[in-house]
Formats: C-alpha cells, sequence, structure tokens
C-alpha cells in the first residue's frame, strides 16, 4: 500500500501576533492518503480532469492553497470518481492544537513533527502487509541522525511487534502528481481549523462513501 503526504501550517510557537504578520499557524495539519500502486492511475486521471476544467497547465505544480474556496468545494464533491474505481483510496489527516502542546514536544520540532506523523500513519501501516510512504522532500527530518524512516520502523517493529515492510520515500513534489493531491487536502483540511474555511471540509461527511475519509485531532481543547 502507497501513502502519499505532505502538511500545511508551520512548527512556529508564536501565537502573540496573527499568522503571516509574525506570527506562526494556530493549527498544522498533516494530510495524504493510501492507495493500492494499480489503483494511482485514478488519481493522475481525475486531477487531470481537474486541470482542464480549470484551464490548468498540465506538469505545472497548482498548491492547494492556490484554489478557491468553490474550487476546493467542486473538487471534494467529485472524489466518488476515485472510489468508485480505487477501492482501496482513502484520506487520512491529523490536526493539532499547537498552542495546547505541551512543553516536552515544543523543544525539539522535528521530534514534534515525526510523532504527529507517526499517529497518523501508525495504524494504518499495521493493516498493511507492505508500505511505501512518500514524503514531499521539504518536509522536516528528525534531527540528530534519527529520520522519520528509523522513528516509524521503530514504533512498528518495535512497539508493535510487527514484521511489516516498510519504505520511506523523501520525493520532489516539482512533478509527483500524488503528492499534489496530498498538498490539496492538507491545504483544505487545514483551512477548516485556520481559517473557518469549510466549504471542502464540509463534503467529507456527507458524501456517499463508506470509511474514505480518516481524521484524527490532537491537543484540542
Amino acid at each position: 500500500m502507497n501513502f502519499y503526504l505532505d502538511e500545511s501550517g508551520d512548527l512556529g510557537w508564536t501565537f502573540d501576533k496573527p499568522i503571516r504578520k509574525g506570527g506562526s499557524s494556530r493549527y498544522l495539519t498533516i494530510s495524504g492518503f493510501i492507495v493500492e500502486e494499480e489503483h494511482e492511475k485514478h488519481i493522475v486521471r481525475f486531477i487531470l480532469e481537474m486541470y482542464s476544467k480549470y484551464g490548468l497547465k498540465n506538469g505545472i505544480e497548482k498548491k492547494g492553497a492556490s484554489f478557491s474556496s468553490d474550487h476546493c468545494k467542486f473538487i471534494t464533491s467529485q472524489l466518488n470518481k476515485i472510489k468508485s474505481k480505487a477501492p482501496s483510496f482513502k484520506i487520512i489527516t491529523i490536526t493539532v492544537y499547537k498552542p495546547k502542546v505541551n512543553e516536552a514536544l515544543r523543544k525539539d520540532k522535528n521530534i514534534f513533527y515525526n510523532y504527529v506523523l507517526s499517529l497518523l500513519v501508525r495504524q494504518q501501516i499495521l493493516n498493511c502487509d507492505c508500505a511505501k510512504i512518500f514524503i514531499d522532500q521539504r518536509t522536516i527530518k528528525v534531527s540528530h541522525g534519527q529520520s522519520f524512516p528509523d522513528y516509524i520502523k521503530t514504533v512498528v517493529w518495535g512497539d508493535d511487534g510487527c514484521n511489516i515492510d516498510i519504505d520511506c520515500e523523501f520525493i520532489n513534489s516539482y512533478n509527483n502528481k500524488m503528492i499534489w493531491f496530498a498538498d490539496w487536502y492538507s491545504n483544505w483540511v487545514w483551512r477548516r481549523y485556520e481559517n473557518n474555511d469549510c466549504e471542502a471540509y464540509n463534503l467529507f461527511n456527507k458524501l456517499p462513501l463508506s470509511n474514505f475519509f480518516i481524521e484524527k485531532k490532537l491537543f484540542f481543547p
């Protein structure tokens, strides 16, 4: 099973100023999707269909943040086109309310990031025989020599005692449509919390799809 992941928000802890005016985001969202490799072609076709609809240049990445609320809403309303052809497809997401994060986890931003990411993927990995995790290479790695691949393997192989093949790769989003799609939904879920922009998010529970949207929240009041 393949995992494609990206994040929205930042890892700062400055909450006495507004975001984009010297302050940090109040929320961090890591999102992405799970899909069997044989079903990835349906996601690529879906992205190309959306590019055609909005007159976008094929091969040029359009970030999730640059879509209007109406565009986000429409694209989300069409997700059944993927699910009907790719039954393995699931969107997974975790959002952290950063002002409530404890002081210990704030000491090292990289450790904090990997802790959150492991909470997102751990249970899904345990449901797989083999997990291939692809992360935008701009994503932060754990410092002091321990990368996320080491981190998640320690958790799954050590704490869970599961002999599951796990491969992690940091890839360039420039020409990878799977990472593009992960970026779209990390931003659109994040918007719901950071900006109260709920247009796309509110559709998840209305779509006639079973267990395709799995959401976690951390440190929410």
